[in-house]
């Protein structure tokens, strides 16, 4: 009887063993994972720098260091820095956006009063950046130059079901982007009726939906409310098959600004 409860205590030593060794090396091979993807990443951001002159580096760079030490975007825009705020939490990303053969500086900026999103393109000609587009944050980029930037604040009668935005189209001759449309909608579970006490338009809404849109081109001041499949069709006139671009957008600390430099 002895002689089987010490074989069966040893054999339960070597099991808890073996399973504490397993997990070691779980634990080693989970840390080389971590160290591996955490090496890609910093690749990642230094290719995306890489076809970069040490101009642009320079300029992109002295952009970041005045954002991030003084607070201060060029021209000296200050838009509101939250005392006590953390402004590494703060973004920043190197990338082409604009599909012009050349990398941009994108900010997204939100400790503070007023956030913003602006895309800088560096001019070799004068040895400088220039805004080419400002925003709220929260912008989806497209692959065919087309920008969706979302409202702030209150969505108004568009409820929680669909959120308006301004869309924007990116001019090559101009190297900027121009405001194409504003688009707004209207659900009916919202509200009955407008800040003016108009009734919910239902003869436009054909599709009985609850919700009609308003496509209001730049220029024009208001937008006539359309049906949903009339908003889908406009919607995929411009969309097409573009995708959204995936923004490699980094937190704004100084071990990421050095990045630029490099």
């Amino acid at each position: 009887m002895k002689k089987y409860v010490m074989t069966a205590l040893f054999g339960i030593l070597l099991t808890a063993a073996a399973g504490c060794g397993g997990t070691q090396a779980q634990d080693e091979t989970a840390e080389e994972e971590t160290a591996e993807n955490e090496t890609a990443e910093e690749k990642t951001e230094e290719e995306a720098v890489g076809s970069l002159s040490s101009e642009a580096k320079s300029a992109y760079h002295s952009v970041l260091y005045d954002v991030y030490f003084n607070h201060l975007f060029p021209d000296g825009k200050d838009y509101g820095f939250l005392e006590g705020a953390d402004v590494s939490e703060n973004e920043f990303a190197v990338y082409d956006v604009d599909r012009d053969g050349s990398q941009e500086l994108l900010i997204s900026y939100t400790t503070t009063e007023e956030a913003v999103e602006v895309v800088y393109d560096f001019i070799s000609a004068f040895d400088a950046v220039r805004e080419e587009f400002v925003e709220y944050p929260g912008t989806a980029f497209y692959d065919n130059g087309y920008v969706q930037a979302v409202w702030s604040g209150n969505r108004g009668l568009s409820g929680e079901s669909f959120q308006p935005y301004t869309l924007y189209q990116y001019d090559a001759e101009s190297d900027a982007y121009t405001a194409a449309a504003q688009v707004d909608a209207w659900e009916r579970s919202v509200s009955e009726t407008d800040s003016e006490g108009n009734s919910f338009p239902d003869d436009v809404d054909v599709s009985g939906t609850g919700m009609v849109y308003y496509i209001t081109p730049e220029g024009d001041k208001t937008g006539e409310p359309v049906d949903q499949a009339e908003y889908e069709e406009w919607e995929a006139s411009w969309r097409g098959d573009a995708e959204e671009l995936a923004v490699p957008w980094m937190k704004l600390t100084e071990e990421n600004m050095d990045l630029v430099k490099k």
